[in-house]
């Protein structure tokens, strides 16, 4: 009778309905590629490089925080918190890794992680003008840079990134120096840096 009770009770349990788990979308695909792109990294810096890592970003993370964070995927998990960095903006890792000397992590891994085709949006009240320069409340010297791309319709990310990396060469200057300001569509492209 024992037995009766516990089967009756096993198949009432198995009529109520199961739930259906729902499948893996593409934002659940480009989370996982992201935080994989960031463990890539991690894995690959060494101690030293990790510690570089948590000096560039102690203005960020105080100091006992940072001490507590071993590897560099926990001071990227941290400034994800932070939001200095997500999914479409990785130019903060991408600055630190070029100033410890990684650009192997920034070409293998960080850009590839990134969409191919990331159209930045036109400026339409962008002017050409001559370039000028003058000095900021910091006593430093700003320049203004426009460049006239033929033969282009729009513009993505990785136009933008080849040009201020040029323009860096060419200024004996970081690429961080050089800031993009926008730019405008017409028979060819005005680009402001």
């Amino acid at each position: 009778y024992v037995l009766r009770c516990v089967s009756s009770s096993w198949f009432n349990s198995m009529a109520a309905p199961v739930p259906v788990r729902e499948r893996i979308t593409d934002v659940d695909r480009r989370h996982f590629d992201f935080m994989q792109t960031l463990q890539r990294i991690s894995e690959a810096l060494t101690e030293y490089e990790t510690k570089l890592v948590k000096l560039y970003c102690q203005h960020l993370i105080p100091k006992g925080t940072a001490e507590k964070l071993k590897q560099a995927i926990d001071v990227f998990q941290k400034l994800i918190e932070l939001d200095k960095i997500d999914q479409e903006n990785l130019d903060f890792i991408e600055e630190i890794l070029e100033r410890i000397g990684r650009q192997d992590l920034i070409r293998d891994v960080l850009r590839p992680f990134q969409p191919p085709d990331r159209e930045i949006p036109e400026n339409p009240e962008l002017q050409p003008g001559t370039s000028q320069e003058g000095a900021r409340a910091d006593g430093t010297t700003a320049s203004n840079a426009y460049l006239v791309i033929h033969g282009h319709r729009r513009m993505i990310q990785e136009t933008v990134d080849r040009h201020r990396n040029n323009l860096a060469s060419l200024c004996g200057t970081r690429r961080s120096q050089v800031k993009f300001r926008g730019y405008k569509k017409g028979k060819s492209i005005l680009v402001h840096f």
